[in-house]
């Protein structure tokens, strides 16, 4: 990064090095190592994305796999994985700006000063960060934020359009590019709330060709965009041969786009300006030449600081609220912090600068005199309360890193800001910094110093922030205390329930039952339930309250019963046995069911002789639930029943479902082996164990069994040269890329359930969204034949053994010092605790082998002709518009369909629960699929009726266009009935609003895409 005409910060490995050019002769000459001691484990993620912040310090980020630890003369600064450096020059302070993001190859600076980011490995599109600000990936990080564009393409590098050259309605817009998809795209960002919201545009290039790599983009001095392109028809480095023939070694290009209708900007020759006409160029329309005009006066500095200053302050008491905020950098730069006058400086500033000025303010903290910090504290403490949410959060998280033993007042300020609307980002800023402030409390839980009478919902926002048993100790008090109003209790146990012991949890427990069995309730337990699920600690002295409120269980309703059913099997409480099996005999249906599943946590004598006997019920639904009951605890014992239940065409899916998770149990893959080597399975159920058996890590002995038991040997697809040679031609020349989306919606491939097409679909496998325009057809037709060849990265899985026996298999998502969370091949989250953890070894991918084998050649062929279009033709690239891509249905059931028989269709839009609901995505021209939609025929006489539900979000309140046909179609807005043509212009208040649509299928047969615009998202 250039510092003037003659020297240069550069990032060398391990160090930031400063090189100077005192001769002129083009060749550095003095060489200073600036800082040391960034890490190197992988080598592009070293520090990278130098450039000077108009506060006029050096900001640079590094990336996922490196652990930096940095001695300066302010202590060492340490940072694991990604994240953003902030250095002074002047005084050599390092400071760390926000944590997270995988490869943020792309940070720029708007005309205020918020940091804008861009991640070349992950699909947020544009990010917003600010100050303590954590994003995905961050090791140990239990919350980050998401980014502004949630499924959009991964970006390489920013720039912010600015300069009277381009046209006046992309003034202020991001320009990133998806190197993938051979994509320059444009974003309109806009402020909302506490921080911003982003709208893709139309892109500024697009291209099918395959080459065509754009990495970076800059504005030129003449006001023109220029695009560096890498161009390279091959992008991936992990789990693509470096030895590829088709690897463009030798060329790269830079383009010029500019406007020939419009005048390009002027480029002023800032050394030979006067320092007043240099000053004036700091509101240029021009971001470039506003930051070289700052950098030479920093320059100018060195030698005339008086001159330079009193220039400054001149030009900025002409226009105080533009200007106020260039002061208050180039007071950063002078060393002169402003301490006085501060409520009217806020005052004055133009609104959109306040928050930026606030950062300035805080940041000169650090050099000013001890006697001026707490006024400045004081001053940001009241400023939690401020109107404008912007100015709520940038005191937040400033105060979040104060030392709390020194301004303890600071906690409770932070906390204030709970009591006005808070949206993301501001409820992300309020949680970090009560953590930091507890943190650094060196007496116990700041939280025991405070006065808590009438703020239950604050203490219980505070416990959960800070997690710790310290912290849940506070409020069980006040739950034991008997003082607090009902509708405040449940706030205080959902507290403890986050953050206490198995102690706490138990008193909490017992505070809730107070020996009355009325309070036995799934409503009011739930949230002990919930912390058990998580990290399975279980609320101590279970048996004994439970005793004290219960006696023999005689006087329990049925409710009550299948309350105790479910705390019992989760807390595996044994002197719960005698009242389950007594209501074994006085149950039947899914009540039984319940029962049944909480006897099978128990490994006593009499449950296993009631439960054995139950797998031989003539009831399918009984037998099914006792051999999952007897499987929990005596896997080996079950494996007969399960055989049974495999070979029964009433039970035999539901069997094979059970039989997956035998894969998770330690020795049970091998028996069950065994005992499917003597029997015959329906060769589709076969297929459906195969493939589950795969995703959860796999079996070699069990997936041959389930081939033979299934006739499946000679049905596998193998890569041979021949089939991919003919595959490939064949899908060049005759695929349908049409034909194969609708293969690949297909429900027995499940491939929507774990990948997603930009913010459609599952996360276990890569987002697909530009697969075609960043992989080969013949690495596609590998991936999907062969799914372990090759892994990608960030995606291959971890297999984990627990102490009790079980094997996990999944995506890491997180690792701190107490848990590891997975995310298994169904989409879903599992949180284990370090301590249970017995074993880890690499897995394999969470995509099964064999997925393709009940594929025919030709649907095949149109497969890959599909993925190889994804993200590279016009057709299946995910627009810019601002279309519902994900949507859910109602299903049908039976009850579903009285229920709309007996009332109305306004049913549908209630929350009766009758109506449950699954998630659809749009085909990627955004189109909703009507042929996979359920249909309900309320009578003979009307028409067939399918329903969708969407969430539509306002950021304040405001008007909502949503457009979609208006023909054959009823609406509902938050369940009340409202005409479809409404929707195309209506008011909503600020918040999520649910919109459920009503489509007569006579009258509707073509797929149509649901669009979004106005105030809405």
């Amino acid at each position: 990064m250039p510092d003037g005409p003659h020297s240069a910060y550069v990032a060398e490995s391990t160090r930031l090095v400063y090189l100077t050019d005192t001769d002129g002769d083009g060749v550095a000459d003095k060489r200073r190592v600036v800082l040391s001691g960034f890490g190197t484990e992988d080598t592009h993620h070293l520090i990278h994305t130098l450039r000077y912040g108009p506060d006029g310090c050096v900001y640079f980020n590094q990336s996922i796999y490196i652990h930096s630890h940095i001695e300066t003369a302010y202590g060492t600064r340490h940072l694991d994985g990604g994240g953003i450096w902030r250095y002074r020059p002047e005084t050599g302070r390092l400071e760390i700006v926000c944590k997270g993001f995988v490869n943020p190859w792309g940070h720029s600076f708007d005309a205020h000063g918020e940091s804008f980011v861009t991640d070349g490995a992950y699909f947020e599109g544009i990010n917003y960060a600010f100050p303590d600000s954590v994003f995905v990936t961050s090791p140990g990080a239990t919350r980050w934020l998401k980014g502004l564009n949630p499924g959009s393409p991964k970006h390489c590098g920013l720039e912010i359009l600015s300069g009277t050259h381009i046209p006046p309605t992309w003034s202020g817009n991001l320009v990133a590019n998806d190197f993938r998809s051979h994509r320059v795209c444009r974003f309109d960002v806009e402020p909302n709330g506490s921080g911003y919201i982003s709208r893709q545009q139309p892109e500024i290039i697009t291209t099918q060709h395959v080459a065509f790599r754009p990495i970076d983009a800059k504005m030129g001095p003449d006001g023109a965009l220029y695009i560096a392109d890498w161009y390279n028809p091959i992008i991936q480095h992990g789990e693509v041969d470096f030895r590829d023939e088709r690897r463009d070694r030798t060329h790269g290009r830079i383009w010029r786009v500019s406007f020939p209708d419009r005048e390009l900007d002027p480029w002023p020759a800032f050394e030979r300006l006067e320092t007043p006409s240099l000053v004036k160029l700091l509101k240029d329309p021009s971001l470039s030449v506003r930051q070289f005009s700052r950098q030479e006066l920093w320059q100018r500095c060195r030698s005339s600081a008086e001159e330079v200053e009193e220039t400054v302050n001149q030009w900025v008491n002409e226009d105080p609220a533009e200007r106020l905020l260039e002061k208050l950098w180039m007071s950063e730069v002078l060393e002169k912090p402003i301490s006085e006058n501060l409520a009217e400086l806020i005052q004055a500033a133009d609104p959109a600068s306040r928050r930026t000025l606030l950062r300035s303010l805080w940041h000169q903290r650090q050099e000013m005199g001890e006697d001026a910090i707490p006024g400045l504290v004081q001053f940001m403490m009241k400023q939690t309360q401020h109107a404008d949410a912007r100015i709520r959060m940038e005191a937040v998280a400033s105060l979040g890193q104060l030392d709390a033993d020194q301004f303890p007042e600071a906690f409770d300020a932070v906390l204030e800001a709970t009591s006005q609307a808070i949206d993301d980002n501001l409820d992300f800023a309020i949680w970090q910094s009560i953590r930091k402030l507890d943190q650094s409390f060196s007496a116990g839980s700041i939280l025991e110093v405070l006065n808590w009478e009438g703020r239950s919902g604050q203490l219980g926002f505070a416990v959960t922030a800070i997690g710790t048993h310290q912290a849940a100790e506070v409020a069980l008090k006040r739950l034991e205390s008997g003082q607090l109003p009902a509708e405040q209790q449940n706030a205080m146990v959902q507290a403890v329930a986050i953050a206490g012991n198995a102690d706490q949890l138990g008193r909490t427990f017992s505070k809730i039952l107070k020996g009355n069995t009325e309070n036995l309730s799934l409503a009011k337990l739930q949230p002990l339930l919930d912390r058990t699920s998580r990290d399975k600690t279980i609320p101590a002295n279970i048996s004994q309250t439970l005793q004290e409120t219960l006696g023999d269980g005689k006087e329990l309703n049925p409710q009550q019963r299948l309350t105790l059913a479910k705390i019992a099997g989760v807390w595996k409480v044994e002197s719960s046995i005698p009242m389950l099996m007594a209501g074994i005999e006085t149950s039947s249906g899914q009540d039984q069911q319940t029962i049944i599943t909480a006897l099978g946590s128990f490994d006593t004598p009499e449950v296993r002789q009631q439960l054995l006997s139950l797998t031989k019920s003539d009831k399918p639904s009984t037998r099914m639930a006792a051999t999952r009951a007897v499987a929990s605890r005596r896997p080996v014992a079950a494996i007969g029943p399960l055989c049974d239940l495999l070979e029964d065409e009433l039970t035999r899916e539901a069997a094979a479902q059970l039989a997956i998770e035998f894969v998770s149990k330690k020795g049970a893959a091998e028996s069950l082996a065994g005992e499917l080597r003597k029997r015959q399975v329906n060769a589709d159920v076969a297929r459906t164990m195969l493939r589950g058996v795969q995703s959860n890590g796999g079996n070699t002995e069990l997936e041959q069994a389930i081939r033979v038991a299934g006739k499946l040997e000679n049905a596998s697809w193998q890569l041979t040269e021949e089939l991919k040679q003919e595959v490939l031609a064949a899908a060049a020349t005759k695929g349908s890329a049409e034909r194969g989306e609708q293969i690949y919606r297909q429900s027995k491939l499940q491939c929507i359930l774990c990948h997603a097409i930009g913010n459609a679909g599952g996360l276990v496998g890569p987002n697909l969204i530009s697969v075609g325009g960043s992989s080969q057809p013949d690495y596609i037709l590998e991936s999907l034949l062969v799914p372990n060849a090759k892994l990608k990265e960030g995606y291959t899985t971890l297999t984990v053994l627990t102490d009790e026996g079980d094997v996990i298999n999944g995506i890491v998502v997180g690792r701190n010092d107490e848990s590891l969370r997975l995310r298994l091949a169904d989409n879903k989250e599992v949180q284990i605790p370090t301590e249970f953890i017995e074993q880890e070894k690499p897995g394999k991918s969470l995509m099964p082998a064999g997925l393709m084998d009940t594929l025919t050649k030709s649907e095949m062929i149109d497969l890959v002709a599909f993925l190889s279009a994804l993200g590279r033709t016009p057709d299946y690239t995910v627009s810019t518009e601002p279309i519902v891509r994900s949507i859910d249905t109602l299903i049908y059931t039976n009850e579903a369909t009285r229920r709309l028989n007996r009332t109305s269709t306004d049913t549908a839009a209630s929350d009766d629960p009758a109506m449950t609901w699954r998630p659809v995505t749009s085909l990627v021209s955004g189109k909703l699929p009507l042929n996979e939609l359920d249909r309900f025929q309320q009578h003979r006489q009307t028409p067939p009726t399918s329903f969708v539900r969407l969430i539509v979000d306002m950021p304040a309140s405001g008007t909502a266009e949503i457009n979609l046909p208006t023909q054959g179609i009823e609406a509902w807005v938050n369940t009340k009935p409202t005409p479809a043509i409404d929707l195309k212009q209506i008011q909503l208040d600020a918040g999520k609003h649910t919109i459920v649509l009503g489509i007569d299928r006579n009258e509707v047969s073509e797929n149509f895409s649901v669009r979004i615009g106005g105030d809405a998202r």
